[in-house]
């Protein structure tokens, strides 16, 4: 009896270890509160029950977001989020790099994927050909800024 209650005691512990070490950090999770289409512009990024999302909006004025999304693991499910024609984006042969390329004016676009394996997300942003200013960057419901456009996402 002693045996099996260590059994079960060591197996429960392992498996909370085990799902805590794929959790994304908390600050990463919900949709960010200011994530307000055609009227903010910038980048949004968060996680939910479906993975990992990122948008790009403005307010009017045709912007070109463009970047590489990588991953220590491999990306699973990408999907286009409202891309319209010459807007792209291409995973890698080896499912551990997005690179892509979009243009907005007005409304939502972007990527949802999820990480399979791995220890973070890293993401090398741009504006208009030019690294983007930060203050446009928004990550999870709280809508923290990175000190740098490329910057890591950490589980």
């Amino acid at each position: 009896m002693k045996k099996a209650t260590m059994f079960f005691v060591l197996v429960f512990t392992l498996l909370m270890c085990s799902s805590l070490a794929f959790a994304w950090a908390p600050r990463v999770d919900g949709k960010p509160d200011m994530f307000k289409p055609s009227e903010t512009r910038g980048y949004f990024i968060w996680h939910n029950d479906n993975g990992l999302h990122m948008r790009m909006t403005t307010h009017g004025k045709e912007h070109v977001f463009s970047g590489v999304i990588q991953t220590d693991g491999k990306f699973t499910d990408v999907e286009e989020e409202k891309l319209e024609t010459g807007d792209f984006y291409k995973v890698g042969i080896n499912k551990d790099r997005i690179i892509f390329r979009d243009t907005t004016a007005d409304g939502i676009d972007g990527i949802n994927f999820k990480v399979k394996g791995g220890k973070y997300v890293r993401f090398d942003l741009f504006m208009d050909g030019h690294k983007v200013d930060t203050r446009e960057i928004y990550v999870g419901d709280k809508g923290w800024h990175p000190e740098h456009s490329d910057f890591k996402l950490h589980r």
